[in-house]
């Protein structure tokens, strides 16, 4: 219960954040750890459970076992243990395993809504310099071009990679190295700039058909890309793991969630979705989302499977 809450925070506090979100983020990256933790910490106690028992984990009626001559042992051993009387507990309830069902896949969506805000967040690390110097866009005048670069999609023409010398509406000039332009840039174009008033000499960044509202925007709240890129999963949840989480029967779910070794493989994807996003909340990052993407179909794949593993079981 505190991992899926430490896990559902942490992904409501990070899908709610802006594209904008200011990096590093140690408190986000404090509660990931912690969620990661106390993920594993169940994985190691029901191994314990496990080895102690030397029988099934799920709640069936233990089997017989000789009873020790030895007082201290022999009470241990006629009382069930405090996870097999919570796993009993829990089962007797049908409606709360298939509660916790649901619980489990809408924490999957909100935290790929998660993963998808950390993907468009910051671009490069010299976004991020600005934009924790106080970041804001103006409009400027190209005074000077150097190495141009077209940029070419097998033999057509996209952009133009360059150096810019660009004059700000206050007078205070700035370079702007590795600026995208679609036309070929010249002194007298006038361009939109990301740059930091109160650190000129950090440059600025020219991206054209690129919208800096959005490293600039503070306001929390689920953005509508970020909404969206769950609609797919919240498909698969309704057309596939739904009917086959039914037809596997509550019997077979809770076996799942007491079982080590499911919930070790659990705790791995888990891991994996953290060490992913990682990079984006201590701002180490470098272009791409590639590993976050992978994460995504990880987890998606891996909830896709459990219910279908319960029902072949």
């Amino acid at each position: 219960m505190l991992a899926f809450t430490g896990a559902a925070a942490l992904s409501l506090w990070v899908a709610g954040l802006p594209a904008g979100i200011p990096l590093p983020a140690p408190g986000l990256v404090t509660m990931a750890w912690v969620v990661v933790g106390l993920v594993w910490l169940r994985v190691v106690t029901l191994w314990i459970w496990w080895s102690d028992d030397h029988y099934y984990w799920m709640p069936h009626t233990p089997e017989a076992r000789p009873v020790s001559l030895e007082k201290d042992g022999g009470d241990r051993r006629q009382r069930p243990g405090l996870l097999r009387r919570l796993s009993a507990y829990e089962y007797e309830s049908v409606p709360w395993v298939y509660l916790r069902q649901s619980a489990v896949w809408a924490l999957m969506l909100v935290s790929l809504a998660a993963l998808n805000a950390l993907g468009e967040s910051h671009a490069s690390q010299h976004v991020r310099s600005l934009v924790q110097a106080g970041a804001a866009y103006s409009t400027a005048t190209v005074a000077e071009t150097a190495d141009i670069t077209e940029i070419r999609d097998e033999d057509v023409l996209t952009g133009h990679r360059s150096t810019l010398v660009l004059a700000l509406p206050d007078g205070s000039r700035i370079r702007s190295r590795g600026a995208y332009t679609e036309n070929r840039p010249k002194p007298g174009d006038r361009v939109q700039t990301l740059w930091a008033p109160a650190a000129p000499e950090l440059g600025g960044v020219v991206e054209e058909g690129t919208s800096f509202d959005r490293y600039l925007d503070r306001g929390w709240g689920l953005t509508l890309s970020g909404a969206g890129v769950v609609v797919l999963p919240l498909l698969l949840v309704l057309a596939c793991m739904l009917p086959t989480a039914l037809a596997a029967e509550a019997d077979s779910l809770h076996e799942q969630a007491w079982s080590p070794i499911a919930q070790t493989v659990h705790a791995t994807a888990v891991t994996g979705v953290v060490l992913a996003a990682l990079p984006y909340l201590s701002g180490t990052f470098s272009d791409g989302a590639a590993l976050l993407g992978a994460a995504m179909v990880g987890l998606v794949a891996l909830y896709v499977i459990m219910p279908i593993r319960a029902l072949v079981a």
